[in-house]
C-alpha cells in the first residue's frame, strides 16, 4: 500500500497523548474564542468546508494497528461529516463570562470520540451582546500550541472582506481504510525500517566522535538540571491531587505593551516577565488560602518549542520541555523578577530543553506496545506543580467569515496531579493568561485570575518607578478583566 506525501504514522510523542488518556485525563487542547456578531453552524460548517482542502489532517482519524505493534497511523475517515464536529450550545442568563467559563468549561470536558478525526468545535450564543464565543478542542496528538496558531492562520482571515479561498484541485475522495492484514503488514514494515535506520545511525555516528561528544554534554547537561527535581519532590498545593472528569476555565487579558515595559524597564524576556506575574498570583492565592508560602518554591513544567522555522505549519509536536522554578515566596516583584530571570537563563545556558529532548529520543526504541500499556497505569506526578505555556499568536486582528476575533483565551491539559494549566497567548496588542482547572481543586478560579491582575500590576507599578521611561506613552493599567468581553467583578 503506497504511503500518500502526508506522513500517516505518529511519532512517538505525538501517541503517548494518545496512550496516556484516561477518562479523567482528556489529552486535548484548545481555546475560547469571542467573534464579534452572529457565527452560526451553517456559516462556520461551510467556512470550514471551503479550507479543509489545506488541512487534509482533519479528514482523518486514528487507526491502530493489531497486537499494537507500532504505533497509530492517521487514515482517511470514509465516513466523514463536519456536522460531527460542530455543536452549539446556549447560554442561560445571564449569559457573562462566568457563566461562559462554566458552560464552555463543560463543553470542554471529556474525551474525543476516536471514531471520527480528533477535533470538535462548540458555538455558545445567548451573549446579550451578540457576539459569538467558539470552544475548540483539538487532540494534543495532532497539534501543540505553535502549530495551534499555524492552524488558526490558516482558518482565518486579516481582512474582513478577504478573497475568496482558492478551491480544492479536486474533490476530496477518501482513501479506503485498510484491512487489519494490511495495516499488520505496513507496521512491521516500519518497525524494521525504523530500526534498520538506528543501526545504520548508530554505526556511523561512532566515525563522528565530535557530534557523539556534544550530544553527551547536552545530555548530561539536562540530567544535571534536572536532577534536583528528579530527587526532591514539588511541594504540595491544593492543585496538586487526584482528578476528577470536570473541567472550568477562567483568564485574565494584560497589555502587551505594558508587559514589554516591564521587560524594558527591568530586563529578562517576556517570559521572564510571564512567569514572575504567574508565581506572584500563585503565592497571593496560597496565602489567602491559608498557606505558608514563605522560602516557597514551586516548579512549572514550561514546553519549549523545537519547531524549526521551515517546520512552521506542520501539524504533529516538536516541544520539549523546561522545568522552571516559580519563586511564589519571594515578595517583592523586582526581586522575584530578577530570581526568574537568573534561573532561566541558567537553564538555557545549560541547555536543558535541548538535552531533555535527546533524552526523548530514546523513546523512539521502546515497543509501541509496552508504550501503550504503561500510559494505562496511574503513576503519580510529583516533578512540577503545573505546567505553563507561553505561546506568540498574531499582533493583528483576525476574522471568520468576516467577524473579527475579539479575544482568544488558551486552554490547556489537566493531567495526572496537576490541576492548574495556565496557557498564555499574545493575541492583537493583549496577553491572555488562560487557566485551565479541576474545579474540585480549584473550587475558585476567578479568584486565581483576579491575582494575576493584582499580580500584574504590583510588578508594572514597580517598574515603573524604577524606569518611568520605559512606559512613556503606555496607559496606565486597568486592575479589572482588560479583555475586551464582559467585565467580570473581583
Amino acid at each position: 500500500m503506497t504511503q500518500p506525501s502526508l506522513n500517516r504514522r505518529l511519532t512517538t510523542l505525538d501517541a503517548t497523548f494518545l496512550y496516556f488518556e484516561k477518562p479523567d485525563q482528556p489529552m486535548h487542547i484548545g481555546g475560547s474564542m469571542l467573534y464579534e456578531g452572529h457565527v452560526s453552524r451553517d456559516d462556520l460548517a461551510r467556512l470550514l468546508l471551503e479550507r479543509l482542502h489545506r488541512l487534509p489532517r482533519y479528514r482523518q482519524k486514528v487507526v491502530f494497528p493489531p497486537f499494537s505493534l507500532a504505533h497509530p497511523t492517521w487514515e482517511d475517515d470514509p465516513d466523514f461529516d463536519v456536522a460531527n464536529h460542530i455543536e452549539v450550545v446556549a447560554l442561560p442568563p445571564p449569559a457573562d463570562d462566568r457563566v461562559l467559563a462554566e458552560v464552555g468549561g463543560r463543553a470542554y470536558s471529556g474525551m474525543l470520540d476516536r471514531r471520527h478525526p480528533l477535533w470538535k468545535l462548540i458555538l455558545l450564543h445567548g451573549r446579550p451582546d451578540g457576539h459569538t464565543v467558539m470552544v475548540w478542542k483539538i487532540h494534543h496528538a495532532m497539534i501543540d500550541g505553535v502549530s495551534g496558531v499555524d492552524l488558526t492562520m490558516v482558518l482565518h482571515d486579516v481582512t474582513p472582506d478577504p478573497e475568496p479561498p482558492s478551491a480544492p484541485a479536486a474533490p476530496w475522495q477518501p482513501r479506503p481504510l485498510p484491512d487489519p492484514i494490511t495495516l499488520l503488514q505496513n507496521a512491521v514494515r516500519d518497525r524494521l525500517t525504523e530500526a534498520a535506520q538506528g543501526f545504520t545511525d548508530s554505526a556511523f555516528g561512532l566515525l563522528r566522535p565530535g557530534t557523539i561528544s556534544d550530544r553527551a554534554r547536552q545530555l548530561a547537561g539536562a540530567v544535571n538540571t534536572a536532577l534536583p527535581s528528579l530527587i526532591q519532590p514539588a511541594p504540595s498545593t491544593p492543585f496538586n491531587a487526584p482528578l476528577s472528569t470536570e473541567r472550568r476555565f477562567a483568564w485574565r487579558a494584560l497589555p502587551f505593551a505594558d508587559v514589554r515595559a516591564i521587560r524594558s524597564a527591568l530586563g529578562g524576556t517576556v517570559n521572564d516577565v510571564v512567569l514572575t506575574i504567574l508565581s506572584g498570583a500563585l503565592g497571593r492565592y496560597l496565602r489567602a488560602r491559608g498557606r505558608a508560602t514563605e522560602g516557597l518554591e514551586l516548579r512549572a513544567m514550561c514546553p519549549v518549542s523545537m519547531r524549526r522555522d521551515d517546520e512552521r505549519g506542520a501539524l504533529g509536536n516538536l516541544v520539549s520541555v523546561m522545568i522552571a522554578p516559580l519563586y511564589v515566596g519571594i515578595a517583592d516583584p523586582v526581586e522575584r523578577l530578577a530570581a526568574e530571570r537568573s534561573a532561566m537563563e541558567r537553564l538555557k545556558a545549560q541547555d536543558q530543553a535541548g538535552g531533555l529532548y535527546s533524552l526523548q529520543q530514546f523513546l523512539n526504541g521502546i515497543p509501541a506496545a509496552w508504550q501503550a500499556f504503561a500510559g494505562q497505569l496511574t503513576v503519580p506526578q510529583t516533578l512540577f506543580n503545573t505546567v505553563s505555556t507561553n505561546v506568540p499568536g498574531p499582533q493583528i486582528p483576525l476574522y471568520l467569515g468576516g467577524h473579527r476575533l475579539l479575544d482568544w483565551v488558551p486552554l490547556g491539559i489537566c493531567s495526572t496531579g496537576v490541576g492548574l494549566f495556565v496557557a498564555i497567548l499574545s493575541y492583537d496588542r493583549r496577553l491572555t493568561f488562560g487557566l485551565t482547572f479541576d474545579p474540585t481543586l480549584i473550587p475558585d478560579g476567578w479568584a486565581l485570575a483576579q491575582c494575576l491582575g493584582e499580580s500584574f500590576v504590583e510588578l508594572r507599578d514597580a517598574a515603573e518607578r524604577a524606569a518611568p521611561a520605559a512606559f512613556t506613552g503606555v496607559a496606565a493599567p486597568d486592575t479589572g478583566a482588560t479583555s475586551r468581553r464582559q467585565e467580570v467583578a473581583p
